[in-house]
């Protein structure tokens, strides 16, 4: 079967494009590229990578015999994806929907979509094989629509790295981080600094983690990306004038772009994000897909929720993790005591999460790596 895979190339060249582009090839969030290397690594077969939506459906129908599309939270009340439905159902081909997920303030929030939503997810309901969501309040948001042919799975990141005791691994790091063993840890800090309703919390998160050697992983907005890269700093941008005032304290007057320049780091790519993160000793912050890749790349990692799409994720796939609004960042003991992890349970709920992952890709008659379906056995 040739597979149209609605993502980018996990292993595009970035470095030789622009800044603006290679933003909107990743689907204006970087973090987009942890579930697309995921779903990428998990499938084997040819495939044409369609790395934006303006395609042409006839040419999708001749070609394909199956799209593929990675997905993460479409089911969001202000977005309209009745463009991208159209020039599905126009395609008439099956499809096969892997981590999609809804947004709300918190699990088991009411939700309305707009006509473009709602004709989005008809499509789904008549086109998809089968669809695995980010948790169970996803799939029951679905099914209250008539999709019934979805399972809650969290997302392929999650399968990134096969080791088979990687939770037990990262229990036992975290342990040597927040019980002193490790005194002055490095920490790569994935947070979305430029969400001023967190602005209170992110203050008190700085102050305790960023002692020591840190660094900030930006995944948007682009005008954030852009300075991280290094490419355009631009002073008088909302969003810079907001991050200016969040890390105050922390640079020295006037040199706030040099901090930038030094602190913040993005990635076109989950590889060398991965790379990058493997120096730390811990990750931590709200950013599920940024501390994703950094707990696939065997660094501790905390996850903070603070919504639907960060709270069932976390729970299904058994991540460490507290709510955000339970913390009051007052040490790093507090932190540990009230994060929730088991790295057996993670280990074991991971393995069979991965079975009906294996299960549901070989339904829609596609070819699983063998890397994974040895990890299922």
């Amino acid at each position: 079967m040739k597979i149209a895979f609605l993502g980018e190339d996990p292993h595009f060249r970035s470095a030789l494009v622009e800044t603006e582009d290679a933003y909107k090839r990743s689907g204006l969030n970087v973090g987009n590229h942890a579930f697309w290397n995921a779903v990428d690594s998990h499938i084997i077969g040819e495939r044409e990578y369609i790395n934006n939506w303006n395609f042409n459906p006839s040419y999708i129908r001749d070609n394909f015999d199956i799209i593929v599309i990675p997905a993460s939270n479409f089911l969001h009340p202000d977005r309209n994806l009745g463009v991208l439905a159209d020039k599905l159902k126009r395609t008439k081909l099956p499809l096969l929907v892997i981590g999609i997920g809804a947004q709300a303030p918190a699990t088991g929030t009411e939700i309305t979509f707009n006509k473009g939503m709602e004709l989005f997810i008809s499509v789904l309901k008549e086109q998809a094989i089968h669809i695995t969501c980010r948790g169970e309040y996803t799939a029951e948001l679905l099914s209250s629509y008539g999709v019934k042919q979805v399972t809650a799975l969290g997302c392929p990141s999650n399968l990134t790295n096969l080791r088979r005791d990687l939770g037990i691994s990262i229990e036992e790091k975290l342990s040597n981080v927040f019980l002193g063993e490790i005194s002055e840890p490095s920490v790569l800090l994935n947070t979305d600094t430029h969400r001023r309703k967190f602005y209170k919390e992110y203050r008190k998160l700085i102050k305790l983690v960023c002692k020591n050697s840190f660094n900030v992983v930006c995944q948007n907005p682009l005008e954030i990306v852009k300075a991280a890269r290094g490419v355009d700093y631009d002073k008088s941008c909302p969003h810079m004038q907001f991050q200016e005032k969040l890390w105050k304290n922390l640079y020295t007057p006037g040199k706030f772009e040099q901090f930038v320049t030094d602190k913040f780091v993005t990635f076109f790519g989950a590889n060398p994000w991965m790379e990058y993160s493997k120096k730390f000793d811990l990750s931590i912050g709200t950013r599920l897909h940024g501390n994703m890749l950094a707990f696939q790349s065997g660094v501790p990692s905390v996850f903070l929720s603070h919504d639907s799409r960060t709270s069932e994720l976390v729970d299904i796939m058994k991540l460490p993790n507290c709510s955000i609004k339970d913390l009051e960042f007052t040490s790093m003991s507090e932190i540990y005591e009230k994060l929730k992890f088991s790295g057996v349970d993670y280990d074991t709920n991971r393995k069979l999460l991965a079975k009906k992952y294996v299960e549901i890709i070989e339904s829609a008659g596609l070819n699983v790596a063998a890397k994974l379906k040895e990890f299922c056995n």
